[in-house]
């Protein structure tokens, strides 16, 4: 009883300190140290800063449901003056948008109602969304901006283009992003050699190291048997077999051969086809490297293809030159002579599995092949990884990080997934794509983007709906024989590779537009890009000439411009005194590389265009690194009656 009693006794005293105890604790919060240590440090500055008030700040956001309290120890957001100063005192960095407006969880995350730095910051044990981490934070932008282009989040830009070259739609459902279907493997039986295709499925890296496909680290078994299912399909999507291809190219006699071979090299190199494809890492980067092309390729596909690209396979952006019979032939047997994998290690021949087709066909489904590629009359394959339309909003208890040791949290999660597929789970059947660190940071960043949430539609940015730019007749028929769409746009349709032509007609003359397509060269010769030399006859150029006088143009740039001695004469004291123009820009040999030379302009450009240009160069070239010199009206009009006043021969 004794016992009992003197038990009773403490724990009422202890009772009796925690109730005497607990009215004062309200007196010394963590926030208040903060706000009691921010007015000390801004009596030090020589600038005039106004001390904050002692109290809870808040910010209501009632749309967007957010109610934070960030700024109660986060105080000097918005003062200049404290740029250099500790945290939590420092000033925000550029922001795009009023956090009146916005809030602060709204982009950084967090648990906006709290005042402790622990529970604020989302590092408690019941809560999942703490404060994302610099690296990631461009993923809140994309909750909003649902554009592909985002220009003041580069990373998230960056990581929706890769979630879409990469394809990773053929395997996971990813709202905003459909599946591709490139390339189709129809007639892939006539056009590889059974040797590399097991090489390629066991490691495409290792052939080409820009290879969009992954390392499935097929064991053998699986890659003979998806070499021997694929070797059967030898005709092309509208059924077809490979044709015939002349007894000159497949056995050459020897004295015809070395001629040949000259002839090859030669047109080779004026159809340029490095401007697209590099040789062994030198040249473009639009198509595939062909230093290896002939260890790959039939020599039957290969004369085919070059001959009708799109008879080959029907959707790719290649152009169809326009090579004579003896040219093509020439050309056809140069490449399988020259670009040969000198290296590439033949797999152990293999005697075809009796039961190859069917194991093929079911290693091919293993490995959701059909996710990216169509192959004859098989069905598409439907999405078999995780649903990543809404990733970011995924659950703590939701993640199986296994026994590896990174930090507890999703954007980690993510990253170390995209680099290390196989980091948690031996058996997990995602493939490695080999992304450098910024590319699965910038993946990450575009997949956090993914929520769950409801964002009011004032606040959702999508990019405006284009119409497919479609030209019928005869200039369309060339544009997809040509394939002008896979380096050019046209009315917002098409990759910006080359030059965007929707105003082609208002900028350049029609007579130097003609001349370009008969000898295509190179404006600036620094540039590795370059148009190639298609061969065109004078009606397939003066059909493309004639189209784009009637709708590549636009009346608000047509000017007229006095071209006169008097006028000429100052606008050469503006280019080569005031604006020093000479530095990126030659005229007769001297000048600067940057920019493209300048003389004989008159028998290029056109004066409205040149007028114009300087005025914004922006406006017809986002991102140009030409300056704008907001030039006014009668400095643009002498340095362009300076421009064109230059001979023309």
């Amino acid at each position: 009883m004794k016992n009992q009693r003197k038990i009773f006794a403490i724990v009422a005293i202890i009772f009796l300190v925690i109730l005497a105890i607990a009215p004062f604790k309200g007196f010394f919060p963590e926030w208040k140290k903060y706000q009691n240590s921010y007015n000390d440090l801004i009596a030090t500055l020589p600038q005039k800063v106004r001390p904050t008030e002692i109290g809870i700040k808040q910010i209501w956001v009632q749309s967007l449901n957010r109610v934070d309290r960030c700024t109660t120890c986060h105080l000097g957001i918005k003062e200049p003056a404290l740029k250099n100063a500790p945290q939590p005192f420092r000033t925000h960095p550029l922001m795009h948008h009023d956090i009146e407006d916005m809030g602060c969880t709204s982009c950084h995350d967090g648990q906006g109602a709290a005042t402790e730095f622990k529970e604020a910051h989302g590092q408690s044990e019941f809560w999942d969304q703490p404060v994302l981490p610099a690296k990631f934070m461009e993923a809140s932008c994309g909750k909003c901006h649902k554009d592909q282009e985002v220009r003041e989040a580069p990373l998230l830009s960056l990581g929706r283009k890769l979630i879409a070259e990469y394809n990773c739609a053929g395997c996971h459902k990813i709202e905003g992003y459909s599946k591709r279907w490139v390339p189709p493997l129809d007639g892939v039986g006539s056009k590889v050699n059974g040797g590399w295709l097991i090489n390629w499925l066991k490691n495409p890296t290792a052939y080409w190291p820009h290879a969009r496909m992954p390392n499935f680290n097929m064991p053998d078994e699986d890659a003979n048997n998806i070499a021997d299912f694929l070797k059967t399909f030898t005709t092309l999507s509208d059924g077809s077999s490979l044709p015939a291809i002349p007894a000159s190219v497949l056995n050459p006699a020897d004295a015809q051969k070395a001629k040949m071979l000259e002839l090859g090299a030669t047109r080779f190199g004026e159809a340029r086809c490095i401007s697209c494809h590099s040789v062994n890492g030198k040249g473009g980067y639009v198509a595939t490297d062909l230093g290896k092309v002939s260890s790959k390729v039939s020599i039957e596909w290969l004369y085919n293809y070059i001959k009708s690209p799109k008879h080959v396979m029907s959707n790719v952006e290649m152009p169809r030159f326009r090579f004579s019979d003896e040219d093509l032939a020439a050309v056809v047997l140069y490449m399988k002579n020259e670009f040969v994998d000198y290296d590439m290690v033949q797999p152990p021949d293999h005697t075809p599995d009796p039961e190859a087709y069917q194991k093929g066909l079911t290693a091919f489904k293993k490995y959701n092949c059909s996710g990216c590629h169509e192959l004859g009359t098989m069905n598409r394959a439907e999405e078999m990884a995780p649903d990543l339309s809404f990733v970011g909003s995924k659950r703590m208890y939701e993640i199986d990080f296994g026994q590896s040791k990174i930090d507890r949290s999703l954007p980690e999660y993510i990253q170390t997934k995209l680099m290390t597929p196989h980091a948690f789970s031996a058996t997990a059947k995602m493939p490695k794509f080999g992304f450098t660190e910024q590319e699965a940071q910038a993946i990450t960043v575009a997949l956090l983007a993914n929520r769950n949430e409801s964002i009011p539609n004032k606040y959702v940015r999508r990019a405006l709906p284009r119409g497919v730019f479609s030209p019928q007749g005869e200039f369309g028929k060339l544009v997809d024989d040509l394939a002008c769409l896979a380096c050019h746009k046209m009315q917002g349709s098409g990759r910006l590779v080359a030059t965007d032509l929707s105003l082609e007609a208002s900028q350049a003359q029609p007579d130097w537009i003609m001349n370009y397509f008969k000898v295509p060269y190179s404006l600036r010769p620094i540039l590795t890009e370059r148009m190639p030399n298609l061969s065109l006859s004078e009606s397939d150029r003066k059909i493309l000439v004639d189209y784009m006088q009637v709708n590549f143009i636009a009346d608000s740039l047509n000017r007229t411009v006095p071209i006169n001695d008097t006028l000429a004469l100052h606008g050469r004291s503006l280019y080569f005194d005031r604006y020093g123009c000479q530095s990126c820009h030659q005229i007769e040999g001297k000048g600067g590389y940057v920019g493209p030379p300048l003389d004989k302009l008159s028998s290029r450009l056109k004066a409205g265009w040149v007028y114009y240009w300087l005025k914004n160069p922006q406006v017809f070239k986002p991102g140009t690194i030409e300056p704008n010199n907001n030039l006014s009206d009668a400095d643009a009009e002498a340095i362009t009656a300076f421009l064109l006043k230059q001979k023309k021969e």
